[in-house]
């Protein structure tokens, strides 16, 4: 059944709070999915590079340089995504004709698995379970997007979610019992938990426009996610249940895909800026 939290803890948060922001990249070019890495010093995210072509980046947070995550990368990669563990990272690569696969890297063992779609369409933002048994994933199987589970092998896969609409940005719970996402099945995208067994629907925001790519804190008790409820798209920020709503950002173009640095104590986003796309870090209220 699905649980929505009750309207009175759904506020608007129209003014943001007053963040120290640090500026990252002044390249300007187009940014997407900033994560962190486990060791907490470097910092991987998505550029184009041409108008076909995404690298992943991996950032240097001491010395503010930047070099490819995969320097023989023949074709474009985005959605990184690590395990806490440190032995596994995961991303999807584009593999021609609108495709993309799934491929989880052992980096220990120096080996890929990976997940290949039958056709066009492809799997979709990977993300690993707390204790790095389980990697999350998204796909239009059979029907409309659902999240997928499947182990650090690209084995045992199961089916998470169900019903209708297009379900994506899986994100765990640190205690590993519930995963978090967007979805459109009320009609705009909207966050939700669910546990991992399929069970237990939570609905926990209530905008007319889209709640996307949600990004659960380090300590579980707090949910970044871009929204454009405000008219342009913002970062916003709420606890795990969806009350205490609080806006982030409030720039005139677009700010979005935010991930919280391993401590919990900053929150990475791409922002806008007169055309420019760049990387900022700021400082969330605890």
């Amino acid at each position: 059944a699905l649980l929505l939290a009750s309207p009175l803890e759904f506020s608007q948060a129209e003014d943001p709070v007053k963040l120290k922001e640090v500026r990252l990249t002044d390249d300007g070019r187009l940014k997407r999915d900033p994560v962190f890495q486990p060791d907490g010093e470097h910092l991987v995210y998505g550029v184009d590079v041409s108008t076909d072509l995404i690298k992943l980046l991996r950032l240097n947070l001491e010395t503010n340089e930047s070099a490819p995550l995969h320097s023989d990368a023949p074709r474009s990669e985005l959605e990184p995504s690590f395990s806490a563990n440190g032995r596994y990272h995961a991303y999807s690569q584009n593999t021609g004709n609108l495709s993309l696969k799934l491929v989880i890297r052992d980096d220990k063992e120096q080996k890929n698995a990976e997940l290949v779609p039958k056709g066009r369409g492809g799997m979709r933002s990977p993300a690993f379970s707390p204790d790095s048994t389980l990697v999350a994933y998204c796909f239009a199987e059979t029907g409309p997007q659902h999240i997928f589970l499947v182990n650090p092998q690209a084995k045992e896969k199961r089916q998470l979610t169900s019903g209708r609409g297009i379900n994506n940005w899986p994100t765990f719970t640190p205690d590993g019992e519930r995963v978090v996402f967007s979805s459109s099945r009320e009609g705009d995208f909207e966050v939700y938990s669910i546990n991992l067994a399929g069970e237990d629907l939570r609905r926990l925001t209530e905008s007319p426009r889209q709640d996307i790519r949600p990004r659960v804190s380090p300590d579980g008790t707090r949910i970044v996610f871009a929204s454009s409820r405000n008219g342009d798209q913002e970062i916003y920020m709420m606890d795990l249940d969806g009350s205490n709503l609080t806006r982030l950002t409030q720039n005139p173009e677009r700010d979005d895909y935010p991930s919280w640095n391993v401590d919990g104590s900053k929150v990475v986003y791409v922002s806008e800026r007169r055309g420019r796309f760049d990387l900022y870090l700021v400082d969330v209220p605890r």
